[in-house]
């Protein structure tokens, strides 16, 4: 892995723990408030008389890690919480459906967005942890992936970059109730915002900046601190307030130091146990000093799980060097943007743009009869020609992942190829198909000829992510590495950093995650009926907004 002395990942990483304190507006507002930010769009919010809602957000954690973790004994608040297990996903006071599904791509942006307003990327207009916007030729990355610059990963929530890109209500919004959000960037709605207070931001980032991610255990490491001063925020707004009808509680910190783990699965369940099964406990015991855990519910989401990985350069496919998807596709003939945030004036005449998910990519193209010329600017609002642009772009990709012409390191490093017809900008994208080295085939078809269970519910996770009227901002081609399925050696990510984990596959390890209600004294059977009385098929994070919205409307005698 590339240690923290490099200058990238040394900027980076701080950014993540900047991120959270945000600009010198927000920061002012900190040293106020002890990091309450109060909220002007959830001015209007009212308050609802002994109703109260829990969200714990674990960010990067699966399934199966979850589970494992509740039944280690070494997590006994959240196991506490649950109660005797009864099978199946059953238990005493809860619930823990075994088959949620995460958004593709399974990543960090792109899924809370999409938990915490019920809608899909191409409906939400939030696609990934970058993306490309063909009608304002804006490049954005919120978590940064390709690119160096984390102007955008300050901004998601210094200035509401998240929330000003969503093109659908969030879930406080649609409550309109008494809402807190604790470090998550999705708060459009809410009235309380908490971030970690100042007193704690020269010991995070000195820390960061020396390498000590990890530290020496979980709860010494830069990312336990975080999460676990972030409730401490938390609380004092509770106890400054009361407990509000619903709040939100973010942990960034797991998926930080999974990633950062040369062992991650092991070390991931090391944190869950010693740091996030503490903060859990800290908060369910303010609500209880508060006399507000009684009738309670309390909800477990993520985002996405965790695919281990190499931490090499062999594994990385980089935006920078000479064989790199940028290079395939320059190859080709289109002159490709650069991978940076912010381009200056005599860099935009680009005709291709690519964006990294991890285990996904993104390939957008321009109509290049509009932009021959080298100077020239595009006009992106047209969409590319099948034949003269996109279909050329297949054939190379298809080419080198099969024989490794002329790129030999990129030899099999591809699992599957998706595209289809251009829609122009402004209009609903169609779904994605298959390219199979001749020709697009349809997802369903081509699966029936080629099964591939490992990719959990591909179709229609593949439509929720393209078909749409922001479905163009997953691109015109979509590449999917070599991943779960494969024996680590064999997998590869779209990234510009190491780790040893990555994540945005279709694969099981990186797309069952766990959600999970639970009532403090209810029974677990009720919160099982409520969960699928309130769920889509497949059942999938983006469930967990019309889930809490019936948890607003049932009454405590229901």
């Amino acid at each position: 892995m590339r240690r923290f002395g490099s200058g990238r990942v040394i900027a980076i990483a701080a950014a993540v723990a900047m991120a959270s304190l945000a600009s010198c507006a927000v920061l002012s507002k900190m040293v106020a408030t002890g990091g309450q930010v109060p909220l002007k769009s959830g001015a209007a919010a009212v308050k609802v008389p002994d109703k109260h809602v829990i969200v714990f957000a674990l960010d990067g954690v699966s399934y199966d890690q979850f589970m494992t973790v509740v039944r280690s004994g070494k997590a006994p608040n959240i196991a506490g919480l649950l109660g005797k297990e009864r099978g199946a996903g059953l238990f005493e006071h809860g619930y823990a459906t075994p088959d949620a599904v995460a958004m593709l791509p399974s990543s960090t942006v792109a899924d809370w967005s999409a938990i915490f307003t019920g809608a899909p990327p191409a409906f939400d207009g939030v696609t990934g942890d970058e993306w490309f916007e063909r009608e304002r030729m804006r490049f954005f990355a919120p978590v940064p992936i390709s690119v160096g610059d984390t102007g955008d990963l300050q901004k998601a929530v210094a200035d509401e970059l998240i929330d000003r890109q969503l093109k659908v209500p969030t879930l406080y919004q649609q409550l309109g109730v008494d809402a807190n959000v604790s470090l998550l960037w999705v708060y459009r709605g809410a009235k309380l915002y908490t971030i970690v207070g100042p007193s704690s931001y020269t010991g995070l980032v000195g820390d960061l900046i020396a390498g000590k991610l990890n530290g020496e255990s979980a709860e010494k490491s830069v990312a336990g601190a975080l999460d676990l001063g972030s409730v401490q925020t938390l609380i004092a707004a509770i106890e400054a307030h009361g407990a509000p009808n619903l709040q939100v509680v973010y942990f960034p910190g797991i998926d930080a130091f999974t990633h950062a783990s040369p062992d991650p699965l092991a070390a991931q369940l090391g944190y869950l146990s010693a740091v996030t099964d503490k903060a859990v406990g800290e908060v369910i015991d303010e609500y209880r000093k508060k006399d507000a855990l009684e009738d309670a519910y309390v909800m477990f989401i993520a985002d996405h799980g965790q695919t281990p990985t190499l931490a090499d350069d062999r594994h990385m496919l980089g935006a920078d060097g000479e064989a790199t998807p940028f290079t395939v596709v320059r190859d080709v003939g289109f002159r490709v943007r650069k991978a940076k945030l912010t381009l200056t004036a005599n860099e935009q005449d680009y005709q291709a743009v690519l964006a990294y998910q991890g285990f996904m990519a993104y390939v957008y193209l321009a109509d290049r009869s509009s932009c021959r010329a080298g100077g020239s600017q595009c006009d992106w609002s047209r969409p590319p020609r099948m034949r003269q642009d996109v279909m050329p772009v297949l054939r190379a990709f298809n080419k080198v992942n099969r024989t490794g012409r002329p790129f030999a390191r990129l030899k099999g490093t591809i699992d599957l190829i998706f595209s289809r017809v251009p829609a122009a900008a402004g209009h609903p994208a169609g779904p994605f198909e298959i390219f199979d080295g001749r020709r697009l085939v349809p997802i369903a078809d081509y699966l029936q000829a080629h099964p591939r269970p490992d990719l959990v519910d591909l179709e229609t996770r593949m439509n929720w992510l393209g078909t749409g009227p922001y479905g163009n901002r997953a691109g015109d081609i979509v590449l999917l590495a070599n991943s779960g399925s494969e024996p680590i050696g064999n997998r590869y990510y779209f990234a510009a950093q190491t780790h040893y984990t990555w994540h945005g596959s279709a694969d099981e390890s990186d797309s069952n995650i766990p959600l999970v209600l639970i009532q403090a004294g209810g029974e677990g059977d009720r919160m099982r009926k409520i969960v699928q009385a309130n769920a889509g098929h497949p059942l999938s994070e983006k469930d967990l907004t019309p889930i809490v919205r019936a948890l607003f409307r049932i009454k405590d005698d229901d």
